[in-house]
């Protein structure tokens, strides 16, 4: 027999099979498994692996809120609008404490995840969303727990108009990420500027409407705090509980523009200034 007959005969070679090539993810959906796993990352650093994080995040703006209602109800007889101080109270502080966290948190967002940004796969933007999303739903969470808590127990009937409690939420976290996205490029490049901030945001509690009504104050005083947007924030937030309330001076353009002027700066700004601020982290 020829070599060339033992070749015509050989069996066939087995079919090779195929080797497990890994997934490639698209553009979008790897984002969104960035941005998901930082959301994680920040649950657990921020809150702990016990419900006791998650119990503080509640129990601190109830305890502000309660607190207020005790002292301010000694020092008058009724709150600004209905009979509730509790509920007067809550309607403000909610919306305050939506941006003031969020701006917060959106601010430190690529400082404390300076580490994460070196992967090719992280960028700046990610980290930003999952602090604003993450800081959100937690709000939103606290926020509607306080609020029905306190509208089931008041002593005034309550007409909620979801609509109006929803955009004024919604404003507030707009402007908490603008100023947010805006801060993290001034922080990591002027550490004065951050505890300039940090002074002049402070007084906000006491001039952005939680204690009291716009039409209240003398017209002096409207003129001057006219330009505070939390002002209009905290109104709009009060109109979804108080049916009677119909304040005329809230603008949502105006609280629009002073949250998206800052938001579009500060992303240009990121973009541009993306080596250097890694750098000097």
């Amino acid at each position: 027999m020829t070599a060339a007959d033992r070749g015509a005969r050989r069996p066939p070679a087995p079919p090779s099979r195929p080797q497990c090539q890994p997934r490639a993810y698209g553009w979008l959906e790897l984002q969104l498994r960035v941005v998901f796993a930082l959301i994680l990352r920040e649950m657990t650093t921020r809150f702990g692996r016990s419900a006791g994080g998650y119990l503080w995040a509640v129990l601190e703006p109830a305890g502000t809120v309660a607190l207020l209602a005790l002292v301010f109800s000694q020092i008058a007889r009724h709150p600004p609008l209905g009979v509730d101080f509790a509920l007067f109270f809550a309607t403000g502080y909610v919306a305050f404490h939506c941006y003031m966290d969020i701006s917060r948190n959106v601010s430190n967002a690529v400082r404390t995840n300076r580490a994460l940004l070196t992967f090719p796969s992280v960028t700046m933007l990610d980290a930003i969303i999952a602090r604003f999303l993450l800081q959100l739903l937690t709000t939103i969470f606290v926020g509607a727990l306080i609020l029905t808590v306190l509208v089931v127990t008041s002593r005034q009937p309550v007409a909620l108009d979801l609509g109006a409690v929803l955009l004024a939420m919604g404003l507030a976290a707009l402007l908490g990420l603008g100023v947010g996205a805006l801060n993290c490029v001034l922080f990591a490049f002027s550490p004065t500027w951050e505890r300039v901030f940090n002074v002049v945001n402070r007084p906000l509690f006491l001039i952005s409407g939680v204690f009291f009504i716009y039409e209240a104050l003398p017209r002096a005083a409207q003129d001057v705090i006219w330009w505070n947007p939390l002002m209009h924030v905290t109104a709009i937030m009060r109109t979804g509980f108080y049916p009677f309330y119909e304040p005329s001076y809230p603008s949502v353009v105006y609280v629009g523009f002073f949250a998206l002027a800052p938001l579009a700066v500060g992303m240009l700004l990121l973009r541009l200034a993306r080596a250097r601020m890694l750098e000097d982290q």
